[in-house]
């Protein structure tokens, strides 16, 4: 273990942090409006057999994403079983960006990658959906280790596995250029660096590269096979040219990254004069093959994103060990004053939304579509305290060291995550899902009948149907009940006299999408 780690927590109570941050919010609650969402209907039409063969989905995420809701479903229901693969392939990038930070920087700098690679701002949200970029994410983690772990592996073989396998990943990822720039990076480096000139990482280089291409060929010639061999590379990515937002990423990576961001210009600020080492280099290099990458990404997000934070997390993990006293006290007292705050925040609006007090409060909390105000929870109540505890217990047990600032902002942020997701979860799980319309649907709909839909989206009607169990098509084929969606401030449309409105609602609190509920007379 790290010197620097056991002089403020145990190794097992950095696991328990990495574990505190992973697993709130992954499971308890249905799929979310949006991503989460959009990426549940994809995996649930590949599971019943009913995804359109003409669909490009890359397949690692959802083979991971079935997997572990098959292995957890007599436990979970099927989207909470399948949102661990975010988590898992998550955890899998701590790992990897930890090993990689102990082969640039040394051994102490591993928990500090994992920790700033945890704390960055956005990772925070998109890490805990379902998400198929995490699959890229832990990917590229994977070869960016293969790639550091070149000129210290004599052998070869691990070097070359976690480059060649992470290229394989990231291809059924659906990552394809950032495989190939990544396998160019690593060719590259042997004409800058002297480090990766040696023999064994010629070979590894070799063996890593050779055994990619090996196994991308097979895979192109097995999608040929199936008619699909377009789909294999996700070229739909870097298609209509018309849509480019060149300075998309570069323009969220101020609060998307933080505080990894400032972390790492003060590393290559500090190496500006021995900037030929591979733990400046390496990530540097990555940071702008990524950026002048994505400026081509025709369907940029923040999803995406997430590889950014990768060589960013390493840069800020030895940027941390060389921060000098007053920075480092800044950041831990911004990280206590702004976690505190928001801590406080919500406790607020838990007393509001539980004891109606303050009125006004709990009234807004109404119109935001909070359902239950005035309703008492009281395990929501004891949740809530118990995680207060052991913040309180965790910064009292934290001692001075280089990692003593990020150890508080990823804490504490993990802290306010946690105590999110035990007062609110239930609350903003029918605020943000489709489960109180499908409610409405079971309730008036015989389980039997079909319902016609009319300008309701693919992926909310997919989700009705998931939640209700009714039949909706959106064609008149002959249904005796009819659904239409209307957008904001967009007039209902004109139906037939042969349709009686029954039901007319939306999600509790949403004011952009609502539904009209007719019956054929």
């Amino acid at each position: 273990m790290p010197r620097c780690c056991a002089a403020t927590l145990p190794q097992l109570g950095l696991l328990l942090l990495c574990a505190a941050w992973l697993l709130p919010g992954l499971v308890g609650h249905a799929p979310w409006k949006g991503g989460d969402g959009g990426h549940f209907v994809k995996l649930w039409l590949l599971t019943t057999g009913a995804l359109s063969s003409d669909a490009a989905v890359p397949p690692l995420y959802y083979w991971v994403a079935s997997a572990t809701a098959w292995l957890t479903s007599p436990l979970l229901a099927l989207h909470d079983g399948a949102r661990l693969a975010s988590g898992l392939f998550v955890a899998l990038a701590l790992f990897f960006v930890a090993r990689t930070a102990r082969a640039l920087y040394g051994v102490e700098a591993g928990w500090a990658a994992a920790l700033t690679l945890l704390g960055c701002m956005g990772l925070l949200v998109r890490g805990h959906e379902l998400n198929a970029a995490t699959a890229q994410f832990a990917a590229a983690a994977i070869m960016l280790y293969g790639i550091a772990n070149l000129p210290r592996d004599a052998r070869g073989w691990s070097s070359a596995g976690a480059l060649g396998g992470g290229a394989v990943l990231m291809l059924l990822a659906g990552g394809t250029a950032e495989a190939v720039m990544f396998l160019v990076i690593a060719a590259l480096l042997q004409g800058v660096l002297e480090d990766y000139r040696t023999p064994a990482a010629r070979r590894a280089l070799a063996w890593g590269i050779g055994g990619a291409l090996l196994v991308g060929a097979a895979w192109v010639a097995f999608s040929a096979v199936q008619d699909r061999p377009w789909h294999t590379f996700s070229l739909q990515r870097w298609q209509g040219g018309d849509g480019l937002h060149p300075g998309y990423y570069l323009s969220i990576l101020g609060w998307y990254a933080w505080p990894a961001w400032p972390l790492a210009a003060w590393a290559v600020y500090r190496g500006r004069r021995q900037w030929r080492t591979p733990g400046t280099v390496l990530p540097v290099v990555a940071l702008a093959g990524l950026l002048g990458l994505y400026a081509f990404d025709a369907q940029p997000g923040e999803e995406q994103g997430l590889i950014l934070l990768l060589p960013l997390a390493l840069l800020g993990a030895a940027g941390l060990f060389t921060l000098r006293r007053g920075a480092a006290n800044a950041l831990l007292w911004f990280g206590l004053m702004l976690f505190g705050f928001l801590a406080l925040l919500l406790w607020v609006y838990w007393s509001a939304h539980d004891l109606g007090t303050p009125a006004r409060l709990a009234a807004r909390l109404t119109r935001l579509g909070m359902t239950e105000v005035g309703t008492w929870r009281p395990w929501a109540l004891a949740l809530g305290l118990a995680v207060t505890l052991v913040w309180v217990l965790f910064l009292s047990r934290i001692e001075r060291s280089p990692l003593r600032p990020m150890l508080v902002w990823t804490g504490s942020m993990t802290f306010v995550w946690v105590l999110l997701m035990a007062l609110f979860l239930a609350p903003l799980d029918r605020r943000l899902s489709y489960v109180s319309v499908a409610a409405e649907l079971t309730k008036r709909v015989p389980a039997v009948a079909c319902i016609q839909s009319h300008q309701v989206r693919s992926e909310q009607r997919l989700l009705l149907i998931y939640h209700s169990g009714r039949q909706l098509v959106p064609a008149d084929v002959g249904c005796d009940w009819l659904l239409v969606e209307t957008r904001r401030r967009e007039a209902e449309p004109h139906v037939a006299d042969d349709w009686i409105k029954l039901w007319e609602g939306a999600r509790p609190g949403d004011r952009s999408d609502r539904f009209h509920l007719y019956a054929r007379h």
